[in-house]
């Protein structure tokens, strides 16, 4: 069946929920509206309220938000990826396993309709071994687009938990979880090391403290290395800013060492204020040849390709 000119693709994260109208043959983005709805604290509301069933609790939000598009885009059928698919959103869905490939047929997938309102398709996350991700699975098979001139390689997305995907061949093979970012935010505000440590632009100084804590970090036995951070500040004089940046690289540094010693091309996706700091690293720890990038725009656009491939396969399953 082939593709309608038009699509909604619906990001609905833990946090945040969005909404874009895309063109489908260009993906060019027509409409785009979002807000801080994501699926924690709207499942909060419904716990709170509970006067109807979930799935429709979920629903009626989505029609609420479509509804502020233009009326000839409220029919549209809708790419639904992220938390909708987990047990606090609209309808629980099981993991699709490893490996899946980059096509995005192996995702698992349910079409819901709403009083003849509302066309959803909803799209399940993947799990491995060690770990699962909802919504990291669609950046994946977007960018998997890019890849294949560069070879095999680990494609690696940083974020709260960040996800590191080996890519073979067109499929991607395994899993690694990293809770580089939530354990960052914990230190910064829930340990003793709050008051060693204060964020501020990247300086020269707060570059050379950065590498130094990389550095460490990369060796491992990151829990022995913590406290120096408190040294740093009390006993050495390093500015609580530089200090910032000695524990990013000390936490970065234990995620990505282990990639030193393997094979492959090493993909990089991020937000720019994330990438910056990703790439600084990389590029120390890894030869020069070994690392390719993608920017924020890249990361987005790979959203919209993994919703069209997701949506091409269903429609050619029917």
């Amino acid at each position: 069946m082939k593709i309608p000119k038009y699509f909604i693709s619906c990001d609905w994260g833990t946090t945040n929920f969005r909404l874009k109208v895309v063109e489908s043959p260009s993906l060019k983005v027509i409409a785009e509206h979002s807000t801080d709805r994501g699926i924690k604290p709207l499942y909060q509301l419904y716990l709170d309220g509970k006067r109807k069933g979930q799935t429709q609790f979920f629903m009626d939000y989505l029609i609420q938000e479509v509804r502020k598009f233009k009326t000839q885009y409220q029919e549209l059928l809708i790419v639904a990826t992220g938390m909708a698919s987990s047990n606090m959103g609209l309808k629980e869905l099981e993991y699709a396993p490893f490996p899946f490939s980059a096509s995005g047929e192996d995702l698992l997938w349910k079409g819901i309709s709403s009083r003849n309102e509302l066309d959803v398709l909803l799209v399940s996350g993947v799990k491995g071994e060690s770990g699962m991700m909802r919504g990291e699975e669609v950046q994946a098979i977007g960018l998997a687009e890019f890849l294949p001139p560069h070879g095999n390689g680990t494609l690696l997305l940083p974020g709260t938990h960040s996800k590191h995907l080996v890519y073979e061949f067109g499929k991607f093979v395994s899993l690694k979880n990293f809770m580089t970012g939530e354990l960052f935010e914990v230190l910064l505000k829930n340990s003793i090391l709050a008051n060693s440590v204060v964020a501020g632009p990247l300086l020269k100084s707060g570059r050379k403290a950065f590498l130094d804590g990389l550095g460490k970090g990369a060796l491992g036995g990151l829990g022995a290395n913590l406290l120096s951070v408190r040294a740093n500040h009390l006993l050495n004089g390093c500015s609580k800013s530089d200090n910032y940046y000695f524990l990013s690289g000390l936490l970065i540094g234990e995620e990505v060492g282990y990639l030193k010693d393997e094979s492959g091309k090493v993909f990089l996706a991020a937000p720019q204020a994330v990438l910056e700091l990703y790439k600084l690293a990389l590029e120390n720890i890894l030869a020069e040849d070994r690392l390719v990038c993608f920017d924020g725009q890249a990361l987005e656009k790979a959203v919209l390709i993994g919703h069209r491939k997701i949506l091409s396969n269903y429609l050619n399953a029917k």
